[in-house]
């Protein structure tokens, strides 16, 4: 008789987050009120403790390298030079023995690896003012990336990399400023390297992310990097509007670059990686630069009267409120193709 029964099979394990009761909800299969529960039972409110929590540690890291600048700062002049030295090393050498005793991957080894990287940018800094070697100001910020980089590597800490993105960046920018010649294409080869710096971030964060490496995975990681991409080269295609006369092969090539970055932009992040808050921001950056250039077009001749200032304004709230209902449109049918 016990061969006759059949041994029952053990249902299958789904595991649901917030993704499947959104889908569920959009689709009409759970009722609104069911996804609120779903959502109460995989996300209590006790878990708004941890993120309370570090955001609080993060706060917390910052005021206290902010004030250990501004100590230095202001106590200058009263501090012994190897006292100035001494105390910053010691202050790296306790963050170091932070991470190796806590390990990699923790919030406590994130704050203290970033704490070292700004820490050594402090160092680097006093001692260019103790010891004076007339080294352009480009060259603290280079040395900054350069002596970090392989801590933000091993690190694999995204807040570190935010760090050391933001040093790269102004190392580019203040190297440009004070080694090249101001000409017509100053600014248009600026632009053309901090596009490639960042989209290249980009790229790489991306490919990471899609090969399951999980410290870049987190989806602030592509904001941080994608604000700065949009900022050069909103700011980029600004000037060239600005000044659409007498065009180089590298004003062009700047041109060519703006309007790839800004296409690309919308095709991945609508297409291949849905990411609304992506698209926002690159529609807001776009309605900025078509509402300049629809300005710069009605101002051909140089003069701006009060019947062009009017018809301005209309034109903003007619591209804003275009772009905030394309915006609307495109969020609900992501929402309902998850």
């Amino acid at each position: 008789m016990n061969a006759d029964v059949t041994e029952a099979t053990a249902p299958p394990v789904i595991r649901v987050d917030r993704r499947i009761l959104d889908r569920l909800a959009a689709r009409g299969l759970i009722s609104t009120a069911a996804r609120d529960h779903g959502l109460g039972l995989i996300e209590p409110p006790r878990r708004w403790g941890v993120w309370v929590a570090r955001l609080v540690t993060v706060l917390g890291a910052s005021l206290v390298l902010s004030g250990i600048v501004y100590f230095f700062a202001f106590n200058w002049n009263h501090i012994p030079p190897m006292v100035k030295l001494g105390a910053i090393a010691a202050m790296m050498a306790a963050a170091v023995a932070i991470v190796v005793v806590a390990g990699f991957g923790r919030v406590v080894s994130d704050v203290a690896v970033s704490a070292a990287v700004v820490l050594v940018g402090v160092f680097l800094a006093v001692e260019g003012q103790i010891h004076q070697t007339g080294a352009d100001a480009w060259q603290l910020f280079a040395g900054w990336a350069a002596a970090t980089l392989a801590w933000v590597l091993l690190a694999n800490s995204a807040a570190a990399w935010a760090i050391w993105i933001a040093v790269a960046n102004i190392a580019v920018r203040l190297w440009w400023d004070q080694v090249r010649p101001f000409d017509d294409t100053h600014h248009a080869g600026l632009y053309l390297i901090l596009i490639g710096l960042d989209g290249g971030l980009l790229v790489v964060r991306e490919i990471l992310a899609g090969r399951g490496v999980v410290w870049p995975a987190a989806r602030w990681t592509r904001f941080i990097l994608v604000l700065p991409l949009i900022g050069v080269t909103t700011t980029a295609a600004l000037v060239l509007l600005d000044r659409p006369r007498g065009y180089t092969a590298v004003t062009w090539a700047l041109a060519a670059t703006v309007a790839a970055v800004f296409a690309a932009l919308f095709v991945v992040y609508r297409r291949t990686r849905p990411d609304v808050a992506v698209l926002a921001a690159a529609t807001i950056a776009a309605a900025v630069v078509l509402d300049f250039m629809v300005f710069q077009l009605l101002t051909g001749n140089g003069r701006a009267d009060l019947g062009i200032f009017f018809l301005m304004g209309l034109t903003t709230l007619a591209i804003f409120a275009g772009a905030v209902a394309w915006l609307r449109g495109v969020a609900r049918r992501m929402e309902v193709a998850r």
